[in-house]
């Protein structure tokens, strides 16, 4: 399952976030999360930059029209969604969240398994 938000440097509510998304990768990693941000507009130079003052500890991709358009386009900061195993979105959530309501929309889709494994 993975978790892929979008964001800026930019932007205040995705800097709260990004330390929710650190422990939520941390601690559901081993029921099989993966967390990946997306950065909207910025450089590989400007997110290096940006994780000296707040690290991050998961991957990190470089965005753009071309990704935001892949997810319907992208209008505000953070967007993120949840795919399940098999590659579909589950979920999209637009705006920040705490890690209680990132739990709660997770937690259907923690133990599921993908249809190989059935």
């Amino acid at each position: 399952m993975v978790l892929l938000n979008f964001w800026a440097t930019w932007c205040a509510p995705c800097r709260t976030e990004i330390p929710e998304l650190n422990r939520l990768q941390h601690d559901l990693e081993a029921s099989g999360l993966t967390v990946v941000g997306v950065s909207w507009d910025d450089s590989a130079d400007g997110v290096r930059e940006f994780q000296k003052e707040i690290p991050q500890d998961y991957a990190v991709l470089l965005g753009g029209e071309d990704v935001q358009d892949k997810f319907g386009g992208i209008r505000s900061l953070p967007t993120t969604y949840i795919i399940d195993r098999e590659g579909n979105v589950r979920q999209r959530i637009i705006g920040a969240r705490d890690r209680t309501q990132f739990e709660a929309a997770l937690k259907p889709f923690v133990n599921e398994k993908s249809s190989d494994a059935r």
